[in-house]
This record gives structure tokens, sequence and C-alpha cells, in this order.
């Protein structure tokens, strides 16, 4: 178990003495994360069953933060704009681009992209896909925008995506609104919505004969609503339409296969909840949308680097590869469970609250490890001030703020949050 952040093959640049701290760390958090699962929290179950009251689940976190380099005092609430990378990543990342130097051209363009390109295996391997159909990419954005440039859309076209999406996820629809007459319709997504069936319900109101593309978030930026990617799957086939899916806030903070949600793309921020190096990201386009999505900077494969990908940032990549390792040792399932158990903590306590507004879902299949909340005679910007000053970071969105809970997170950071917002409506 303890060597197996390092089977890729990437060298380890631990010290005999860290390997024995690291082996007590994952023998930490082991021993609590694995009754997660006797407590009956697996996929499918796990957020109903936190919301009817099951007993925390036993998860080491003050090991779990000893493995980041973040400030010391510092609540970081705000993991889904940027994560926190964990210091073996930064020791990864580092030691590969030092050795890159040594000999730039010669390890550049041999083991050190070797490496990089090892890791789109280890990323297919996350997200429950096959290696041909994985791109490694500095972001969302970027891979949005190749998906939107290789569909080759028509003027009259239309795309379909909701009111709630993050400017990533539309500039790439916009820019052919603007440059060929592509239309674009908006379901507007109620904050939050009654049932699974409401949302598809609003998409599929707006379908015309015209709609080539349904492009939503998998989960929303503004409010963290887990969409049913699924049921909108389903509707994208029965229409004939492609299903494209800005999965930023999903992988890392949710354990989910592209293969399962029946997407045709599904492009992700792995800065964000995957705890990687920043500006990496992974872009998966199925098999059988191939040939619909002929990207430029497809043209000559997959591969991490080819001619029409140009130079990239290896030792990131490398690093994106490290990240994978630590969340696959600390467990996908057992992650979900943890940050979903702190987010219905806070959930219940804001619940009561006077002058606060809930935004997000309550727990359920559309729950997800983002609550918004709305403060009355108080803006985001505001609150955010007020609680960076106490060494507290959220993140100001249009509703109000939205807070991030992940695997490093404990019930103090929530309980610090909920006091800090309480006393400032006091």
């Amino acid at each position: 178990m303890a060597n197996q952040h390092f089977a890729s093959g990437i060298p380890s640049v631990l010290t005999s003495s860290e390997n024995s701290s690291r082996r007590q760390f994952l023998n930490q958090v082991g021993a609590g994360v694995g009754a997660i699962s006797a407590a009956g929290l697996v996929m499918g179950d796990s957020r109903g069953a936190q919301a009817a009251g099951v007993q925390r689940p036993k998860w080491d976190s003050k090991a779990v933060r000893k493995e980041f380099g973040l400030q010391e005092g510092l609540v970081y609430m705000n993991n889904g704009t940027l994560g926190p990378v964990p210091k073996r990543v930064v020791a990864e990342s580092t030691k590969a681009w030092r050795e890159m130097e040594l000999n730039p051209a010669g390890n550049g363009f041999g083991t050190t992209l070797k490496q990089a390109e090892a890791v789109r295996q280890k990323a297919a391997d996350y997200l429950g896909c096959d290696l041909d159909e994985i791109v490694i990419m500095p972001n969302t954005t970027q891979s949005m925008n190749a998906v939107a440039q290789g569909i080759h859309l028509s003027e009259g076209d239309r795309v379909l995506t909701t009111d709630q999406e993050h400017p990533g996820g539309v500039r790439c629809w916009q820019y052919y609104e603007k440059r060929i007459g592509v239309g674009i319709d908006r379901a507007v997504i109620p904050t939050p919505p009654k049932s699974e069936e409401e949302i598809v319900d609003l998409l599929a109101a707006q379908i015309t004969p015209k709609t080539k593309v349904i492009s939503v978030a998998h989960v929303t930026t503004t409010t963290g609503l887990v969409l049913p990617i699924t049921k909108i799957a389903e509707l994208a086939e029965s229409k004939n339409c492609m299903l494209c899916i800005d999965g930023a806030q999903a992988p890392g903070a949710l354990n989910i296969n592209v293969k399962e949600l029946n997407c045709d793309t599904y492009a992700t921020s792995a800065h964000k909840w995957l705890l990687a190096p920043k500006g990496t990201g992974i872009l998966y386009i199925n098999k059988r949308a191939a040939d619909k999505v002929d990207s430029m900077r497809l043209q000559d494969g997959n591969r991490y680097y080819t001619a029409t990908s140009g130079t990239l940032d290896m030792p990131a990549a490398i690093g994106l590869g490290a990240s994978i390792d630590f969340l696959n040792e600390m467990g996908k399932q057992r992650i979900e469970d943890w940050s979903l158990y702190l987010r219905e903590m806070m959930y219940e306590k804001f619940r009561n609250m006077p002058k606060v507004t809930i935004l997000s879902p309550e727990a359920g299949s559309m729950a997800s490890p983002l609550v918004t909340v709305g403060c009355e005679g108080l803006t985001g910007g505001d609150i955010a001030k007020a609680l960076g000053e106490q060494d507290i970071v959220v993140k100001v969105v249009s509703y109000g703020n939205r807070i991030s809970t992940h695997l490093y997170n404990d019930e103090q950071d929530v309980e610090k949050v909920v006091a800090a917002i309480k006393k400032l409506l006091a």
C-alpha cells in the first residue's frame, strides 16, 4: 500500500523516514475510512443516508491536513475555485522539472515526456474509460473550446444549455454564435430545483429541430447542483443531440464514471477537486463521438505531445498523475462520503439560521460538496471580506457565498465558517 503511489515508475522523492511517516499516515487514515463502507455509505445511497443521521464517518482529518502545505490556521473552503496540492505532488512535479532541466531537450522529449504520457492511462482508469478516449489538457475551458471547435456547427444550428453555466463552459458556443450565427437556448434552472425530472423537463422544453448540442455542467459552479447527466443523456439521444459536459466541479469531489454517465464529451479541471498542479485538466471524448469532434488540437491524436498540441507543462502533468495516485489511496468513495458528511453538517446549521437563504439542494442525488448561501443585508463580497480577515476563505458568487468541503476539511472548519457568518448577521 505504501508504495502504490509510485507504481507508475515515477521515482520516489521521499526519504526513508518520510516513507515511514507516510505508511503511518495511510494506516491512520485507512483505519478510519475503512469504517465508512461499514456504516452504509456507499455509492448510490450515501447522500440520503447522511441526511437520515448516519453517524460521523471515521476519518483522520488531522493526518490528512498534514499532507498539505496550507497556511497554519487557514480555514480553506474554496476548493471549487482552486484546490491545494498535496506536498508529495509538489515534490514529484519539482523533481521532474529539475531532472528535465539537466538536459532540456534530451530529457524533456525523453524520460520526462514518457512519464507525462503515462498519466493518460492513470486519468483513464480514474474516470473509468479507455486510454484512447483521454486527452491531457490545461483546463476545462480549453477542453470545451476544443470540443466546440471540433463539432463544426453551421449557421442556424442551436446549442442548448442552462442559465447556471460557468463562462468557461459557454464562451466557446458564444464565439460561434457571434462568428457564424449559431443559436443558444438556455433553460432557467430554479435554485434549487424540486427534482431531477424538473431539470430534464426544463431542458426538453427548449429543444428545437435545430438543436445539435446539449452542453451543461455536471455540478453547477453557482450552487453545487448535481445535474442528472444520465437522464439528460437519454434526452439527448432521443433528440439526436450531442451531449457535452463541463465537469470542472465533479471529479475528485464525487465518485464518477464517465462511461456510466453516457455523455459524448466530458471536460474537467484537475487543479480543483483533483488537487493537481494549476493548469492541468482532462478531456474525455467517447469513442462513439470521436469522428464528430474533429478538433485542430486532436489532428495528430490524443497523445500528450503531438504536432498540434505543441510543448506542454510536463512536470505539471506528472504532478497530475501523482495527485490521482493520492486520491486513489484515500479512496474515491471515501472522499465523497467525508466531503458530503461535512456538507450536510454545514447545511443543517444554516437551515435554521435567521437571515440565511440556502440556494443549494438538500441531501440527495442533486447535492455536492458545494453549498451556496445568501445573507440578508450583506453581499457576498461583504461576507467574503469579513471572513478573509479571520483567515476563512470562501467564494463570492452571484447569489452570495459558495462554500466547499473536501478531504482536508473537518468539523472545526465548518463550525468556524458558520459561527463567523452568524456573528456577522447578528
